[in-house]
């Protein structure tokens, strides 16, 4: 295969990965891809809604990290659990609490993705150190994100999904990373 042939199926294929995301304001209104602030990311083949983190101390910026607690297994506050901009209770439940306050995107409903509903962000054809589109998610760290799925028989682990290599690992709740929410969408968008 030359060279240009397998630049531009490239370039077909990685663009594919796009072609259905749209830009979301804070106020929940779909914006031109070319808008350079937004709040979400609609994906309107799975038709969920993403949080888009930034770059801005605060609740949602993307140096943030937390340990995963769902209220009754995890870990709350933890040794890890000090690395939010509110410095206690750093865990998955209190963030989901926190956005979902908020209003973000005027939704109520965020949560933490599945782990197959988080690895349809990967992108493995783009340029950028994280696996993903960063003209749609700036700020992504190229390193693990939680997922709301448990290890089966074993409540201490759950799945993270590593935007570094791809696919998926398991860790101790115990232990923080970073976080990205979702919500599923009402409508199909076509």
């Amino acid at each position: 295969m030359n060279k240009v042939f397998s630049f531009a199926l490239m370039l077909l294929i990685g663009g594919a990965a796009s072609a259905d995301l749209f830009k979301v304001s804070k106020k929940g209104e779909t914006l031109e891809s070319d808008k350079t602030k937004w709040a979400c990311v609609l994906d309107g083949d799975s038709n969920l809604y993403w949080e888009v983190k930034s770059a801005k101390e605060g609740l949602q910026y993307a140096h943030n990290t937390y340990t995963w607690f769902d209220g009754e297994s995890g870990e709350e506050d933890g040794d890890y659990s000090r690395h939010c901009y509110w410095a206690e209770n750093c865990n998955t439940l209190a963030y989901v609490r926190a956005i979902n306050m908020e209003s973000l995107c005027s939704f109520t409903d965020w949560r933490l993705p599945s782990v197959d509903e988080l690895k349809t962000l990967v992108d493995y054809y783009g340029d950028a150190d994280a696996l993903i589109d960063v003209a749609f998610f700036p700020n992504t760290q190229a390193d693990t994100y939680w997922t709301s799925t448990t290890v089966e028989n074993n409540e201490f682990v759950a799945y993270e999904v590593p935007f570094s290599y791809g696919g998926s690992v398991a860790r101790d709740k115990y232990f923080d990373t970073y976080i990205r929410l979702v919500r599923s969408g009402a409508e199909q968008v076509d």
